[in-house]
């Protein structure tokens, strides 16, 4: 009889509290065995994230003698460490005290052999935050795995310059827009897409401080941990990396901001070794009149067992202007000494190599050598000075951006060149993962996303090094135009870029023997909209690739024509012929935009490509690659 009574008074107060809530459960009108739950409104906690399969089928006619890409291959799961599931959870208590939690998980399938086989993994980490505000400021903590941080482009800061970019490949963590077309229109209008928040960033473990409207229009960022590209000789021997910020808003038109950026790493097992760095720079901020300026100078030290270079300078500065009837210019200059160090800002390190540790799997995977690179326009190089002037112009329906750029070296350096793929480089990547010195003359360098190739050069010094400082070139040129076929939207871009590198200063880029090595790429991108729910694209390019005399000679019996017009209308002449390299590498492909839900999206893509050079008998490379990725958000 107890046991009934309180049975009864714990049934009517299940059916009292139900009752109570009906904000949070909600009856269907008609007759229904069913519940309908909707989340209460006042609810402190939510959740938000991604699932996202990626498969490839690749297919190859002709590979290298070295197998360095099988015949036939057959990959699920994302090969450059992003996650296949992720799940964000945020909240709030009942004082205001926001908090969060982001899981993220990676697995990858390649094959029976438990070589290559990885289970599901928490390899990316779990990340903790949290957020409290107060009268005195709102301060941010977040904690756990690997996390995006972006700071200056001297101290932190991605791989970013211009966003001249074929628009046909996707990065898999770019968020899903609301229709397919939704990303080509952006990409059209305001030359920006969304690419993920790694884009432009570096990835960084460790504690994170934020603190913004404090007093006197101050606030402050920094990071204290550990940052990929610091590596100890040991993976257990210490090594951190500690970035700060502190930034003042003196007015709506002028912001200051200092910067610190100190890295350090064991060189042996017993840490009596070590190599550091430490940067310090300031930024101002400032918009007067049709002008935005932003300059970034400071001095860096690098030191280590091998190497004490004392202290250098670097400077970068902007000048952009407002668009005023339809045109808009940025200028920029920079200077950045062989002494001023840094393996996480928006530059590349081409002066101290053993910042890279010999690592089996891991230097490769961080960040390679760049030996003397050929970059795009945007990119600086210590090392290196130059100037460049890009401007962006509307002609109508007809969009144009260029840029032209000119820059020397300040010391001589390595009798290497470096360039990265424009055509087919994705591709390549994806046949050897983050390997160095591959292929059958062990010229190519697998990156995130991306190959370079280096270049040797016969005319060299008693050190080794070239003898002579190496001037750089480069021309950018993008068209963009939209219209309607058939009564469908459609866009149609293209990209050419021209780089080149010299022992003479030139004020355009070369594409003859005066250059040690050229480069010249054309990339057109159509893309049509079929309906709000699907789109087609479709994606040509080719490059070109030419070397000199005083560059690598290949091991084919007779000269090959550098002139494929002349060549192709049967004009062949000794000033067209080279033995050097000969490059030429095309890429076709198409694929589907697809959406199949609000939240559903499915991305096809199918290439066919060519990697090759008739001077050097076995860079011949040539296949096809089928990709599949299918991307949910909740």
């Amino acid at each position: 009889m107890k046991f009934k009574n309180i049975a009864f008074i714990f049934s009517v107060f299940i059916a009292a509290n139900f009752w109570s809530q009906t904000d949070t459960l909600l009856f269907n009108r008609s007759f229904s065995s069913n519940l309908s739950y909707v989340k209460n409104p006042i609810s402190q906690l939510s959740f938000s994230g991604n699932y996202r399969f990626l498969g490839f089928v690749r297919s190859q006619e002709e590979v290298f003698p070295s197998n360095s890409g099988k015949t036939t291959a057959i990959l699920s799961g994302d090969a450059f460490r992003e996650p296949m599931f992720l799940l964000k959870m945020k909240g709030t208590n009942s004082d205001k005290v926001s908090f969060g939690a982001d899981l993220m998980i990676n697995s990858l399938y390649k094959g029976p052999s438990e070589q290559f086989t990885k289970s599901l993994t928490l390899d990316l980490g779990l990340n903790l935050r949290t957020t409290i505000n107060t009268d005195f400021g709102n301060f941010n903590f977040s904690s756990g795995g690997v996390s995006w941080y972006r700071q200056s482009k001297l101290t932190v800061w991605g791989n970013r310059s211009f966003n001249r970019m074929s628009i046909y490949d996707r990065r898999p963590q770019t968020a899903l827009t609301n229709y397919p077309n939704d990303r080509y229109n952006d990409y059209y209008k305001k030359g920006l897409i969304n690419q993920g928040i790694r884009y432009g960033s570096r990835a960084f473990q460790g504690l994170f401080l934020q603190g913004n409207k404090l007093p006197y229009n101050f606030s402050f960022k920094g990071v204290i941990g550990k940052s990929a590209f610091n590596r100890s000789f040991l993976e257990s021997s210490d090594n951190f990396t500690t970035c700060f910020q502190l930034k003042n808003e003196i007015n709506s038109s002028l912001k200051l901001s200092y910067n610190y950026l100190g890295s350090s790493a064991d060189l042996d097992s017993i840490s009596s070794e070590k190599r550091d760095y430490y940067i310090h720079t300031f930024e101002v901020f400032k918009k007067w009149n049709n002008l935005n300026i932003h300059l970034e100078s400071g001095i860096g030290n690098f030191t280590s067992p091998d190497n004490n270079l004392g202290n250098g300078e670097a400077l970068i500065l902007d000048v952009k202007t407002e668009k005023f009837s339809n045109l808009s210019l940025d200028f920029q200059v920079y200077r950045i000494s062989p002494q001023f160090v840094n393996v996480t800002g928006n530059f590349l390190n081409t002066t101290v190599l053993e910042v890279f540790p010999n690592i089996e799997g891991v230097a490769t995977t961080v960040r390679p050598l760049n030996k003397s690179p050929m970059v795009g326009l945007g990119f600086p190089v210590n090392n290196r000075q130059g100037f460049s002037v890009n401007s962006d112009f509307d002609f109508g329906k007809l969009k144009i951006n260029a840029g032209i750029g000119f820059f020397s070296e300040i010391d001589t350096s390595y009798s290497t060149i470096s360039y990265r793929h424009n055509v087919n480089g994705q591709t390549l990547s994806r046949i050897n993962l983050f390997a160095q010195n591959w292929g059958p003359y062990d010229f190519l360098n697998s990156t995130y996303r991306g190959v370079f190739e280096e270049v040797s050069i016969s005319d060299t010094n008693s050190n080794g090094l070239a003898n002579f400082i190496k001037h750089y070139n480069t021309i950018e040129f993008q068209a963009k135009y939209s219209d309607f076929l058939w009564g469908h939207k459609f866009y149609l871009f293209y990209l050419t870029r021209f780089n080149s590198c010299q022992n003479k200063l030139y004020y355009l880029p070369q594409f003859n023997s005066k250059a040690l090595i050229s480069q010249l790429s054309h990339e057109i991108d159509f893309i049509l909209e079929l309906n709000k729910n699907a789109v087609f694209v479709l994606s040509y390019g080719i490059e070109r690739v030419i070397g000199n005399e005083f560059t690598d000679i290949g091991d084919a019996n007779n000269p090959n024509s550098t002139n494929l017009f002349l060549d192709l209308l049967g004009v062949n002449t000794s000033q067209n012929m080279n033995f050097a390299r000969n490059q030429r590498n095309t890429l076709f492909g198409f694929g589907f935009d697809y959406k199949i839900t609000d939240n559903t999206m499915l991305f096809i893509r199918h290439n066919m490509y060519k990697y090759f050079d008739p001077n050097f008998i076995f860079n011949h490379l040539k296949g096809s690659e089928t990709m599949l990725e299918l991307k949910v958000t909740f």
